[in-house]
């Protein structure tokens, strides 16, 4: 009987054991493990199969303003815009555009505050994110970008994926969460917009996380709950509100969503109208001071992010607007340009871009959604909520660049949720008797939305490097020829002040803007000119366009009176960088592959800065 009693709970405890890995608690974290492990995995794969390196303005710009602010612990940038010096000049009570330590007007300050407290980090425990040149060569990418940025994208998208779970769960069942999740990460433009490093995914981590909490408030206000119980989930929904807007402007239109839907939660007795209004006042309130900062600033509570819409205009083609040392700003003219703007981009978006979000299979059953009456009020709501700041987004982006189109992929989690669920009650109309019917159904639709993902990793060719004109040792070993403290002039500041932390103003519009810059704003003491000045159309830009004062100093006929006198070429002559003086020498620095002495006349070649790297393409290829 003693030996029984001893061996019971042991036989009892195994039994326990053995049913909570079959069917209970083990199960599920079994499941979870696996799942956990293939998105990872997935991560990992894509990042390096896709990965080489940023290549986009926006990237580098981010990252040079997050280490700015660690290092600086102000929000200042080291690409300065020549219209960004006019405006701060403007407003500054003894018209000094402090281009040393020039004031951030472009970018809300979120994201690279979460890469300044990374940075930060890295650096308390003794880890260089950002080598010197001559530590670089046996580096394939950038440290900062491989172990820092990209993966705190990573991190967003992963936590986004969790917070689509909850929805799902919330709005319709746990299936329907599970299914959108695994198709949210099933998805080629999740991973392709965390690789391209520009806040996204973050900006989609704070929507999610503002929409459950305010889901959860108004549920919970209509069930009739205890007031602590409702109202502090909406002062965090209010909180995840003004960090979405913080991190990026396009949130402003998901705000007015978010409180449509808060007021058609709200019965005749809870005055759903009223606590609408407080939401978007108390948002107001939270972002109030950034506001006020770039007001004192620029003039403009958005700083200088709203005079964008300019760009590529009739009065501003190109890139000129961001290259004007004297803006123009007239609300009548400007107003009738970027209506013309607006045409022209939403017919072009609305034809080839809408439908095709996600491969255009779940954006189908999402518009029909709007034709549907859902039983659950807090859905049906909620689903109005979406649409409205889905109209206000398309209508808002029309005005902007092509590129802030790429932001409506803040609404594919929304699009999966709500499509996937529409075709689940098409599913049950049905009346399927065999289940592995349904299951095969939901299969394709889910298999023919990654279809893209898979075609990515599978079929298409590994991207090259991002050259031209990125490729980090050639900036990197030209922006190291300058001290510290100098100052360089170039057509891509963003990449000299990423990878050389170097000040770098962009390039002015006319020759004559530089001399005023150079002489009675800060000296310059070099000027690099890339593929993005060189590949420009030969006529219509160079001889006869906009950049035909430059092209003298492209093809290295100085004048006398121009202070950079000597200067070599890289990758062909690929690349040109100017200086005031001798800088470089043969035994600091390697010559370029296919570096040509110029013609008589024109700047003194030295031996360049930089070796092409074996699998760069010259001139003009895309690799």
């Amino acid at each position: 009987m003693a030996k029984q009693q001893q061996q019971q709970p042991f036989e009892s405890t195994l039994q326990d054991l053995v049913y909570s890995v079959d069917a209970g608690l083990g199960l599920k974290i079994i499941r979870t493990s696996l799942f956990c492990f293939v998105v990872l995995f997935l991560m990992v794969f894509f990042t390096a199969r896709e990965f080489r390196g940023f290549n986009s303005e926006a990237a580098m710009d981010y990252a040079q303003l997050g280490r700015n602010l660690a290092q600086t612990h102000r929000y200042t940038t080291k690409c300065v815009r020549p219209v960004s010096i006019a405006q701060v000049s403007a407003h500054s009570y003894n018209g000094d555009a402090s281009i040393d330590r020039h004031p951030e007007l472009f970018k809300p300050p979120l994201y690279p505050a979460v890469l300044a407290g990374s940075f930060r980090f890295f650096d308390l425990v003794g880890v260089d994110l950002f080598p010197k040149s001559a530590a670089f060569t046996d580096m394939r990418m950038y440290p900062a970008e491989q172990w820092v940025i990209v993966p705190i994208h990573h991190i967003f998208t992963a936590l986004s994926g969790l917070f689509l779970y909850f929805l799902g769960k919330k709005l319709f069942s746990k299936k329907i969460g599970l299914l959108s999740t695994i198709t949210f990460f099933l998805s080629e433009i999740v991973w392709r917009d965390s690789l391209r490093a520009t806040g996204i995914p973050i900006l989609l981590f704070f929507i999610l996380g503002a929409t459950y909490f305010a889901l959860s408030a108004m549920i919970n206000r209509r069930d009739r709950k205890p007031l602590w119980n409702w109202l502090l989930l909406f002062c965090v929904s209010i909180l995840f509100s003004s960090a979405a807007f913080l991190t990026n402007y396009a949130a402003i239109a998901v705000i007015p969503g978010l409180s449509l839907f808060i007021w058609l939660m709200g019965s005749r007795t809870q005055r759903g109208g009223h606590l609408a209004f407080f939401y978007m006042a108390l948002v107001f309130f939270a972002v109030s001071p950034w506001l006020l900062r770039n007001y004192q600033l620029s003039g403009s509570p958005l700083g200088l992010a709203a005079h964008t819409a300019l760009i590529e205009t009739s009065g501003y083609p190109g890139d000129s607007l961001m290259r004007t040392l004297k803006p123009e700003f007239n609300l009548l003219s400007d107003w009738a340009a970027v209506k013309m703007k607006w045409s022209k981009n939403f017919s072009g978006f609305y034809q080839d871009g809408l439908t095709s979000l996600g491969g255009g299979v779940l954006i189908a059953f999402f518009a029909v959604t709007f034709f549907y009456r859902f039983v659950r009020v807090h859905v049906h709501n909620l689903r109005w909520g979406i649409g409205c700041s889905m109209i206000l987004f398309f209508v808002g982006a029309g005005f902007f660049s092509k590129e802030s189109y790429q932001l409506y992929h803040i609404f594919w989690p929304f699009v999966i949720l709500y499509g996937l669920a529409f075709f689940s009650i098409l599913l049950d109309r049905l009346d399927l008797s065999i289940h592995l019917y349904k299951t095969g159904l939901t299969s394709l639709v889910i298999g023919l939305t990654a279809l893209p993902f898979l075609v990515t990793v599978l079929l298409s060719p590994a991207p090259g490097l991002p050259y031209p004109p990125y490729y980090a040792p050639f900036v990197m070993k030209v922006s190291e020829l300058l001290k510290p403290s100098e100052v360089m002039c170039t057509d891509m500041p963003w990449a000299t002040a990423w990878y050389g932390d170097r000040v770098s103003v962009l390039l002015p519009k006319t020759l004559d803007d530089y001399y005023e810059l150079n002489d009675y704003r800060k000296y310059m003491s070099g000027l690099y000119i890339t593929t993005l000045t060189k590949d420009r159309p030969f006529v219509s830009s160079l001889i006869d366009g906009p950049d035909k004062t430059w092209f003298p100093v492209i093809m290295g006929r100085l004048t006398d009176d121009f202070p950079l006198k000597h200067g070599f070429s890289l990758n062909k002559q690929d690349q040109i960088f100017l200086s005031d003086s001798v800088r470089w020498s043969s035994d600091a620095v390697q010559a370029p592959a296919g570096a040509a002495v110029p013609e008589p006349g024109a700047a003194e070649l030295s031996p360049g800065a930089a070796a092409a790297p074996a699998d760069a393409p010259a001139a003009g290829e895309k690799k």
